[in-house]
C-alpha cells in the first residue's frame, strides 16, 4: 500500500525482486562466451523484456521475504533453485578448467535432499515444466502455463534462469494482478491509495492498528494514569500496581491492555494518546482473595488493595485470562 518503505522513489528504483532478477543475471554477462550461449542469454534477455512491459502499480515491491510468508515450501524450493543457478554460473564463469570439466561438473550439480527424500537430485529428474501448479484447490484452478506451450516444455539446467523470472512474475506479480487491483479500486473509495506513499509501512501499520508490542515506563504510568476514588500516586497500592506492570512481558501487557481497555494494542503515542486514560480506582469490597474488575468502554480499572505485589501480579493476571464479563 505504500510501495515500500520509500514510496516516493520505489516505483523508479524497482527494488525488490526486479532488482535480485537483474543482479542473477548480470554475473553471467561476463562468462559467457560461446555462440551457444550467447543466444540463450539473449532468449533470457527478450523474456526479462516482456516481463518489464506494462507493470502493475505495485511492480517490484513484493520480496522473497514477502512471498515464503505467504507460501513457504515454494518460496524455500525458489531459494533452492537460485543457488543451484549460482553454483552452475560460477562453474561457467570458471576461465581455469576446461569445457570438458566444466560440463562434467554442470552434470554433477543436484538440489539437497529433503526430510522426507534425503538424497540429493538432479533438477532433470524432478520433471519440471514451464507450468505452475497451485497448492491448494481453493486458488480455482489446477494449472497454467507461464509461457507458451509450458506444459510440454522441460526444465533443466539450460533455462534454469528463466523458469525462476517466471515463476517469481506469477507469484508476486501477473499471478494476483486482478486481486491487488480488486484490493486498490476498493480501498480507493474511501482513500485513494496514492495518498499513502508519503508513509512507511511501519508508519501506515501503527496508524491503522496501533503499538502491537505495546511500551510502557515507570513514569509513562505516573503521567499518564489517574487514579482516582481512595488510590493516589502515593498510594501503596497504586504504586505496587505500576511496578507490576512495569514488569509484565510484551504478551502478558497485551493481554492487560485487552482487559482493561478491551483492545489489546495502543495507539500511535502510547498511553500518552489513550483517551480515556486508564483510570484506577480501589475496589472497596476487595481483598486478597478478590479478583480486579473493569469497565473496558471508559477504561476503568476496579482494582482491590491488594497486600502484596506477588498477589496483585497472580491476580491481575488471572483476570486478564477470563473470557466473557464476569470481571466486568
Amino acid at each position: 500500500m505504500c510501495l515500500g518503505d520509500v514510496g516516493q522513489n520505489i516505483s523508479q528504483q524497482h527494488v525488490g525482486y526486479g532488482s535480485m532478477l537483474e543482479s542473477w543475471h548480470s554475473e553471467s554477462s561476463d562468462m559467457i562466451t560461446s555462440i551457444e550461449e550467447s543466444e540463450k542469454e539473449m532468449k533470457l534477455d527478450q523474456s526479462r523484456t516482456r516481463l518489464s512491459a506494462s507493470q502493475p502499480w505495485y511492480h517490484g515491491v513484493l520480496t522473497e521475504e514477502d512471498f515464503e510468508l505467504v507460501d513457504q515450501h515454494r518460496a524455500m524450493f525458489l531459494r533452492q533453485l537460485r543457488e543451484l543457478s549460482s553454483k552452475k554460473q560460477r562453474i561457467l564463469k570458471d576461465r581455469s578448467i576446461s569445457e570438458d570439466q566444466k560440463n562434467i561438473m554442470l552434470e554433477e550439480l543436484m538440489l539437497p535432499g529433503t526430510a522426507d527424500h534425503p538424497l540429493p537430485v538432479r533438477l532433470e529428474d524432478l520433471g519440471l515444466t514451464f507450468q505452475f501448479n497451485p497448492s491448494s484447490k481453493v486458488f480455482g484452478f489446477t494449472s497454467h502455463d507461464l509461457k507458451i506451450n509450458g506444459e510440454n516444455e522441460e526444465v533443466t539446467l539450460d533455462n534454469l534462469e528463466e523458469y525462476i523470472d517466471l515463476v517469481t512474475d506469477f507469484c508476486l506479480t501477473s499471478g494476483i494482478r486482478r486481486q491487488m487491483e480488486a484490493f486498490r479500486a476498493g480501498f480507493d473509495v474511501v482513500l485513494p491509495i496514492a495518498k499513502l506513499h508519503a508513509f512507511s509501512a511501519s508508519e501506515l501499520g501503527t496508524m491503522l492498528c496501533g503499538d502491537q508490542s505495546p511500551s510502557w515506563s515507570k513514569e509513562d504510568i505516573l503521567t499518564y494514569t489517574d487514579p482516582k476514588l481512595g488510590y493516589t500516586r502515593e498510594s501503596p497500592g497504586f504504586q505496587r500496581l505500576v511496578n507490576v506492570l512495569v514488569s509484565l512481558s510484551p504478551d502478558q501487557r497485551k493481554s492487560f491492555l485487552q482487559f482493561a481497555t478491551g483492545c489489546s494494542s495502543l495507539p500511535p503515542g502510547g498511553l500518552a494518546n489513550l483517551h480515556p486514560r486508564l483510570t484506577v480506582v480501589r475496589k472497596v469490597d476487595g481483598n486478597d482473595s478478590s479478583y480486579p474488575s473493569v469497565n473496558t468502554c471508559v477504561h476503568y480499572l476496579k482494582l482491590p488493595e491488594y497486600s502484596s505485589e506477588e498477589i496483585l501480579r497472580e491476580r491481575l493476571l488471572a483476570a486478564t485470562k477470563e473470557k466473557g464479563f464476569h470481571l466486568n
